[in-house]
């Protein structure tokens, strides 16, 4: 299946351990990159320009499965592989790649929730922001 959006990025040596292997933190950095990429892509803004100023998205769920390292100074490729849109919530589902070396190198999932930033409570995602997600692949659940 082709993926909604790829992103290809360098391991850089300072995100990785002393074994050179890219910390397990790092991974969702390259996750929140590749959406960052996407909506950039989509909209020629930042994530933050391109949804209304009161409207915030922040992360309330992380989860990964580590299935073989990235190591420093590797090329790592991760594809959103599919965005499912609730009332409030948008779940990104990543996979991630050693593209130096070949094979799938994790597998992660990050929920956000649109959040009225002035009375910090969730919101449903604004119609034009779904909307720009629904065109881009995202589903309905």
């Amino acid at each position: 299946m082709k993926p909604i959006h790829s992103f290809k990025t360098l391991v850089w040596w300072s995100e990785t351990d002393a074994a050179g292997i890219m910390h397990f933190s790092s991974i969702f950095k390259l996750c929140e990159w590749a959406e960052e990429d996407f909506i950039k892509k989509l909209t020629g803004k930042t994530f933050k320009e391109a949804t209304a100023h009161r409207i915030i998205f922040p992360r309330v769920h992380a989860s990964c499965d580590f299935i073989k390292p990235l190591y420093a100074h590797e090329e790592a490729k991760v594809n959103i592989t599919s965005i499912s849109l609730g009332k409030s919530s948008i779940t990104w589902i990543f996979d991630v790649y050693n593209e130096s070396r070949g094979y799938l190198a994790a597998k992660c999932k990050i929920v956000t929730v649109a959040v009225d930033r002035f009375q910090m409570k969730s919101v449903e995602i604004p119609k034009d922001i779904r909307d720009l997600l629904e065109k881009a692949g995202a589903s309905n659940r």
